[in-house]
């Protein structure tokens, strides 16, 4: 079942819309939220977190940006993952980035199947604030975010992700309704999805490469303009 969501056009109080919708609908299943860079893309999936925390919505996030490549190797020797640590030592960007999905979507599964995230920021805050486990009933809604997922990844490292993880998730939902919102920038990951043009506030298809192209375009330009308009 699709899900309505009103969203403020400013979300950061500057004076210049980022959104032209005040209200968005979202789609189970695989979401590309697409734009320029700057379109607003990681601003909406913030926006839709905070409103999926204030409903008690079960959520996860991974960005690829802040999780990958060092911050990953920190965890991993804070986790005591040695083989984790060894095989990314020896490993190119492009590899890493594969490793970490794989421990992210291990992550995923359990998140899919429990709807507890686990990550490093809750289990902090339960230690700090002595939270006990809610007995409360959660909602058979699932939210998986992957911001940035596309850097430093070759089209046959998208393929894969698009192929085995998206279809995984899907196919062993345990009775839950996914959402797998992405954000991303190659044309590949975007290639026969659902995507999200973040602007519009509406969902659109590319039939090619140079379609994609030209929608970027435009949305840098009208970006542009926001920001002069700012001014």
């Amino acid at each position: 079942m699709s899900r309505k969501f009103k969203i403020h056009k400013d979300p950061n109080d500057t004076g210049c819309t980022l959104y032209k919708k005040g209200t968005i609908t979202i789609q189970p299943g695989v979401t590309v939220l697409v734009g320029c860079n700057g379109a607003g893309k990681t601003t909406l999936i913030k926006c839709l977190e905070e409103k999926l925390d204030n409903e008690d919505i079960p959520h996860i996030k991974y960005n690829n940006l802040t999780e990958g490549g060092n911050s990953s190797m920190q965890d991993a020797l804070f986790r005591d993952d040695i083989s984790f640590l060894v095989r990314g030592a020896i490993s190119s960007e492009g590899e890493r980035i594969v490793m970490n999905m794989e421990k992210m979507a291990r992550k995923i599964g359990e998140f899919v199947r429990t709807g507890k995230s686990n990550d490093m920021k809750n289990i902090f805050a339960d230690i700090f604030s002595g939270a006990k486990e809610s007995k409360k009933k959660l909602a058979n809604e699932r939210w998986i975010f992957l911001d940035a997922i596309d850097s430093g990844l070759s089209v046959d490292n998208i393929v894969d992700i698009k192929e085995v993880l998206f279809e995984t998730i899907l196919e062993h939902n345990a009775g839950n309704e996914i959402y797998i919102i992405v954000s991303a920038n190659e044309y590949e990951m975007a290639r026969g999805q659902h995507c999200f043009d973040v602007y519009n506030g509406k969902y659109v298809t590319f039939k090619d490469y140079e379609e994609y192209r030209e929608f970027i375009l435009k949305s840098k330009e009208i970006k542009c303009k926001r920001y002069d308009k700012s001014k």
